[in-house]
């Protein structure tokens, strides 16, 4: 084989992973499913992809990284002249590359990744056999191992997001429903630190304030529950409500409600069973230290769920298109 045969060779290998690698990732994860359940040509290896899709992406990019160490090898040792010579092959050989076994099989690989799959896949299993002491080595130096177990958690809420997004594209669901339910799929891997109100932006106040004066900052804040603290936001004693101040005599604060307490890595999702289980409406979010990083409420991770939600105090939003009044007949449709 001559050096420009060898060469040639080794840009069809990186073109041939590298459109593979990129049509595995482009087709949707529904779609391979499909394919599997039918067992069409290389089936097998879809379902490899599904279950460790790390492991034969990395397969793929061993194999390139492998080609071009063995090419630029090859032209350092067989081109002859000085160190021109030797850079101008080089630049050549990378340009070619970069060209030909990069950017040209991705944008392929993307326009027809499910034509080129079933031609492509095999290929990473031939890779993945090659290279799989390399392999082995490199999962056991970057743990990818831990990583894949919890990448599999993520695949079912993964596939259930592709879906809502393919019935959109298609017309099946209306926008709301379908954005509710890619809310309740998400809302599973938020945590509180995601959807708590800072600490420098909680409007709490201390148990030391006069009573009247607790009145008036609480009805200027128009806020229904109001943490209360001791020596500093750190001591949270109680949370006090607005319509307790009703029932207050004198000077005197009515009793404190008792507040749930978290911790700011809590998911979001068990919080909220927590919160309804208890019958509380108001916690206060701490971190590992204890000290206090801000607070959630019940309607915080309601509207995580189900989007914004709008009271009688809400200030009205106006709308981006005027809605007609009842007296002035709608515009017809086109």
């Amino acid at each position: 084989m001559s050096n420009a045969s060898l060469l040639i060779v080794t840009i069809g290998i990186v073109a041939c992973l590298t459109a593979a690698a990129t049509a595995v990732r482009s087709v949707s994860r529904i779609w391979l499913r499909h394919w599997v359940e039918r067992r069409l040509s290389g089936a097998q290896t879809a379902a490899l992809y599904l279950e460790r899709p790390q492991r034969l992406l990395l397969a793929a990019s061993t194999g390139v990284a492998m080609v071009v160490f063995v090419a630029g090898t090859f032209i350092a040792t067989a081109v002859q002249g000085g160190v021109l010579a030797h850079a101008r092959a080089i630049v050549l050989y990378a340009l070619a590359l970069l060209l030909l076994g990069q950017l040209v099989p991705r944008a392929v690989a993307r326009r027809w990744s499910s034509v080129l799959i079933p031609v492509l896949l095999p290929l990473l299993r031939v890779a993945e056999f090659v290279f799989m002491p390399l392999l082995l080595l490199a999962r056991t130096l970057t743990g990818e191992s831990r990583r894949d177990a919890s990448e599999q958690q993520h695949t079912d809420a993964e596939a259930l997001e592709e879906l809502l997004r393919e019935g959109e594209l298609e017309g099946v669901g209306e926008h709301t429903e379908i954005a509710i339910i890619e809310g309740v799929v998400q809302f599973g891997e938020k945590t509180l630190r995601e959807v708590m109100t800072p600490r420098k932006d909680v409007f709490a106040l201390s148990v030391a304030t006069p009573a009247i004066e607790v009145a008036r900052q609480v009805a200027q804040s128009r806020y229904s529950r109001v943490p209360m603290y001791g020596e500093s936001l750190d001591d949270v004693k109680g949370m006090l409500h607005a319509f307790s101040l009703l029932e207050m005599e004198g000077d005197i604060l009515p009793p404190l409600r008792p507040v749930t307490f978290a911790t700011d890595g809590m998911p979001c999702n068990d919080f909220l069973f927590t919160m309804i289980r208890g019958r509380s409406h108001l916690a206060v979010v701490r971190d590992d230290s204890g000290a206090t990083v801000g607070i959630v409420t019940l309607e915080d991770l309601l509207e995580e769920l189900v989007g914004d939600i709008r009271d009688e105090h809400d200030e009205p939003v106006t709308p981006a298109v005027p809605l007609p009044s009842p007296e002035q007949p709608r515009a017809p449709r086109a």
